[in-house]
């Protein structure tokens, strides 16, 4: 049965290195972990505490690239004023010690990228760091309240905040901005700035908080807890400056019990590949208690 027979996927993304630019791509490949390519890289401070762009905005500036056509060979990263950096899968001494990194409520084991890596990147953040990539080994749990009507241990999850996948309605955007055009408050938000990893057209706003089991192409998704929104959504992405939207209108009409909500939590069923233009089926909904609620 299908609920939303005109829903497409619209855009994919794929953030190679935690809190850096995104890459939007035609297709992506799912693999136990989520998007093949997606988050498998994060910067650590001198403390081996992961950074992100919520206090350090350059990161936003620095723009990745897959060194092989598989996005599993290595990295490419530019960032304003410094030369390109290329980090090959193949110059990462795999058989060192592997680090352990925090990630929010997990520990996940990586390898260090080398000491070029990191004075490059040092020089891009604005401050000392050095460059991770998750080891493949790594086996990091996906939390029950983002895996919907998935059974959490038959997936696990790189170094996203949440699920294996964000996913977000164009309509919802769209509605954004009219209320903020509407306002005054502020110019329209690019959808870079939701970090999502698939992006649904022909949908209603919000559609997707109504969404339990769902199809996209041939892959069967669950659709988890909502995703409660940060300040990294107010640093534009081309420019890293902050400002003070789109928190400040999510707080007239997306505000929900522990912060605001934009974008739905999302994991997939089985390997796969997620397409731009493939249909998306809404195959069941939630009940009307399990539903974000917003105020």
């Amino acid at each position: 049965m299908s609920l939303a027979a005109t829903a497409r996927v619209a855009a994919l993304y794929v953030h190679p290195l935690k809190s850096a630019a995104g890459i939007r791509v035609d297709e992506l490949r799912l693999d136990e972990r989520g998007a093949v390519g997606d988050r498998r890289w994060v910067l650590v401070d001198l403390d081996g505490d992961m950074i992100t762009a919520r206090d350090t905005h350059l990161l936003l500036l620095m723009r990745p690239s897959f060194l092989t056509a598989d996005r599993d060979g290595g990295i490419g990263l530019t960032a304003p004023g410094l030369a390109p950096l290329t980090v090959p899968l193949d110059t990462i001494d795999l058989a060192a010690p592997t680090r352990r990194v925090r990630v929010w409520d997990d520990d996940v084991v990586a390898h260090d990228a080398g000491d070029v890596a990191a004075a490059w990147c040092t020089a891009a953040a604005g401050r000392p760091c050095r460059l991770l990539r998750l080891a493949d080994v790594d086996r990091r749990p996906l939390a029950p309240r983002f895996a919907g009507s998935i059974d959490p241990r038959a997936r696990y999850v790189a170094m996203s905040d949440g699920a294996p996948l964000l996913l977000l309605g164009m309509a919802s955007i769209d509605a954004l901005n009219a209320r903020l055009l509407k306002s005054g408050h502020g110019d329209v938000m690019d959808l870079r700035r939701f970090r999502a990893n698939i992006v649904i057209t022909g949908t209603r706003p919000h559609d997707e908080d109504t969404w339990r089991d769902i199809r996209i192409g041939d892959v069967s998704l669950s659709v988890g807890s909502a995703c409660t929104r940060c300040v990294l959504t107010t640093v534009d992405p081309d420019t890293a400056q902050r400002g003070q939207e789109p928190l400040r209108t999510f707080a007239q009409y997306r505000r929900a019990d522990g912060g605001v909500i934009f974008g739905m939590n999302t994991t997939h069923r089985e390997p796969g590949v997620l397409r731009v233009g493939d249909a998306l089926q809404v195959l069941s909904l939630r009940e009307e208690d399990q539903r974000p609620s917003t105020r």
